[in-house]
């Protein structure tokens, strides 16, 4: 059955109702015909719900709109969401013109965090040795290719579903390709994403990958709060900026603030069985001060750790739900062991739930799962 406008529905029922199911939400592929995005093609979910959400192919495959019955989710840059051929990829700092901001930018899928330099002597090209990766790598400005979209009915459900493929390869380099699969529900304020990434080459390649999740206004405002199984022992790690409390001030957000700089906080999250941890910022005061919020489940299994980039400042405005593959600094993430090396023909696998917490009810709900994650 599709849950729409607060009915059940079954196949027959909704069919009679309309002329064609994109009346009440699916799949569609369209374009930007102008600014920075223009010939960025998207493909544009929207589940009936009230939550839509659009794929920029050209920009990894990654959402770049997002919103809920009205409301943005994401953090939207002065650029839009640029195509991948006006990134600066010789700037090490390329990435934060063109790349940072829409809802998801993919960071990776060779290394994540500031620009660090990397033996690849293991490419077997004498004249480069070295090499150096910029901020968060390419994945975010790799064009994809479009494999299928469309609706299906699985009896009386209507599934929504994009497939696309993104390459990132070099001769002497790396030939890694990502399959990612998003799908939803009509009628369901959610979806889900799913990642496969495959050493595609025939030499090993090291493999690092990031969810840089950038949650805006008006999710993210004054008084909203960040909800998270965050370990009672083991308080955050500060990366970046400064922290007058460093128990207390990542899980509230405050009014945007005059020359602000960045914090980054590491986080030591508790699991549930299955790996899976819960993560929201709710915003209290919206829809009609019953709160509205927005929330992420990712695998612990498959992203042992997690990032909040706590960007206060005017006009960039934001905060980042960044579960990763590992921390931030090469040199340390090898002394630590959580360097991931991908033989050919290897294969990692990450999934993502995204969806909505709407009204007092489902915001207490997701609070007390948190709460047995914690033993309470």
């Amino acid at each position: 059955m599709s849950n729409l406008f607060g009915k059940p529905y079954t196949r027959e029922q909704l069919l009679r109702r309309v002329g064609h199911i994109s009346q009440v939400g699916g799949v569609q592929l369209l374009a930007f015909e102008d600014g920075p995005p223009r010939g960025v093609r998207i493909l544009e979910f929207r589940t009936g719900s009230g939550l839509t959400f659009k794929v920029a192919i050209e920009r990894g495959m990654d959402v770049g709109y997002a919103e809920y019955q009205g409301e943005s989710l994401a953090w939207i840059p002065p650029t839009q969401l640029a195509g991948p051929w006006y990134f600066e990829g010789q700037d090490e700092f390329g990435w934060l013109r063109t790349a940072l901001g829409g809802f998801n930018n993919t960071c990776g899928m060779l290394h994540i965090g500031n620009p660090e330099e990397a033996d690849v002597s293991h490419y077997n090209f004498p004249a480069r040795s070295t090499d150096r990766y910029g901020v968060h790598d390419r994945a975010a400005l790799t064009p994809g290719k479009l494999l299928s979209y469309g609706e299906r009915w699985q009896g009386d459900e209507c599934l929504l579903e994009g497939v696309g493929e993104v390459t990132q390869a070099q001769t002497y380099g790396e030939n890694l390709r990502l399959t990612r699969r998003y799908s939803c529900k009509l009628g369901e304020k959610r979806f889900f994403m799913h990642d496969l990434i495959e050493n595609a080459g025939f030499l090993r390649t090291e493999h690092m990958y990031l969810y840089h999740i950038n949650a805006g206004f008006p999710i993210v405002d004054d008084g909203s709060e960040l909800i998270a199984p965050f370990s009672p022992e083991r308080p955050p790690d500060v990366l970046f900026g400064n922290v007058t409390d460093p128990h207390n001030e990542y899980r509230h957000f405050i009014q945007p603030t005059k020359n602000w700089v960045q914090q980054t906080f590491q986080h030591h999250m508790v699991a549930e069985a299955d790996g899976s941890v819960p993560v929201a910022i709710v915003n209290p005061s919206l829809n009609g001060g019953r709160g509205r919020g927005l929330y992420v489940v990712y695998n612990q299994q498959q992203m042992p750790n997690y990032i909040e980039w706590r960007m206060m400042g005017e006009g960039q405005y934001a905060v980042g739900i960044e579960p990763c593959s590992n921390g931030f600094g090469r040199e340390q993430v090898e002394a630590a062991g959580e360097l991931i090396w991908l033989e050919p023909g290897d294969r990692r696998q990450y999934d993502l739930e995204v969806g909505i917490l709407d009204g007092t009810v489902e915001i207490s709900a997701f609070r007390q799962r948190i709460k047995r994650i914690l033993g309470g």
